[in-house]
């Protein structure tokens, strides 16, 4: 079991930064060429390989969160690239653009799914089930997100009490995921332990050999397709107030393929990485911005 597990912390970083990037390149595409059909398939193209990011950096969130050493110094850092992103999404959308680029107006913020998917695992995590219940607050923030952006997809009408530079880029569907990644241990402890009452072997012996590690990437990976095909099926319930493409969505679920070979192990760690897989991704977007300014602007 052990032998499959060869991919560490840093390599599914390192797949969910390239992911996104092909998925930035799509963004800018379709923002320097809106009619151009053949840019238009390519954009969907990368878009599609795109989604397979967001499972990958929830669990990534998940991991960081249980191994953390100072959640507060974590959250921090979430928070900041957060704050950022929403002022940078502030002063964009307030600038003399094209109609197109104008669209990340309703993207939302990706660090506001992160933030609250930490947070939502760090109050599961507690003991005492009085502060779990305050899990409801970040649930609560996701699904009013979710409901405005579809309401206004829908009606085309603008909800103005909700800054839209607080909306989430994924809404119920990132806390979603982080929860499915979170149960997916307890999940793994059960059946090890049942495994351990049938076979006589110690449980010790099976974590050695990675049996927990391989249930838990079996069990996060088949609760993380569920999660997608949930989010999926409301293109067909709400078809006309979705606001994403379900098709290209869809495609998340083949992150499975390598979160199966995570290793649980970190891997590669440098200071300098760690800041720079937070900071890559509200400095991709500026790149792509100016690009788009000096080219198409």
């Amino acid at each position: 079991m052990r032998k499959t597990q060869i991919f560490s912390s840093f390599f599914l970083k390192i797949f969910a930064i390239v992911f996104m990037t092909l998925d930035h390149v799509g963004l800018l595409l379709k923002w320097l060429y809106p009619t151009s059909y053949d840019i238009n398939i390519i954009h969907n193209i990368l878009r599609g390989f795109g989604r397979i990011a967001l499972p990958l950096f929830i669990f990534m969130i998940v991991e960081g969160v249980l191994h953390t050493k100072s959640i507060k110094k974590y959250m921090l850092r979430l928070g900041i690239i957060a704050l950022i992103i929403s002022i940078g999404i502030l002063v964009i959308t307030n600038v003399n653009i094209s109609a197109d680029i104008s669209s990340i107006k309703g993207m939302g913020n990706i660090f506001l799914d992160l933030l609250l998917t930490a947070l939502t695992i760090y109050l599961l995590k507690q003991p005492n089930n009085y502060k779990k219940l305050f899990i409801l607050l970040p649930i609560a923030i996701s699904i009013i997100s979710f409901c405005i952006k579809c309401y206004e997809t829908e009606t085309h009408n603008l909800v103005y009490w909700y800054p839209y530079w607080l909306y989430m880029q994924y809404d119920w569907y990132s806390i979603l995921l982080g929860v499915g990644f979170f149960y997916s241990y307890k999940l793994a402890d059960s059946y090890l332990s049942h495994y351990s009452n049938q076979s006589g072997i110690e449980v010790s012996v099976l974590e050695e050999n990675g049996i927990k590690r391989g249930a838990a990437n079996i069990i996060g990976v088949l609760l993380m397709i569920g999660a997608s095909l949930l989010l999926y099926a409301f293109a067909y319930i709400w078809p006309k107030g979705i606001y994403w493409d379900a098709t290209a969505q869809f495609t998340a679920i083949f992150s499975g393929a390598f979160l199966l070979f995570y290793s649980g192990k970190r891997g590669y760690n440098a200071k300098w990485f760690k800041y720079f897989s937070y900071a890559y991704y509200p400095l991709s977007l500026i790149i792509i911005f100016i690009i788009y300014i000096c080219i198409g602007g």
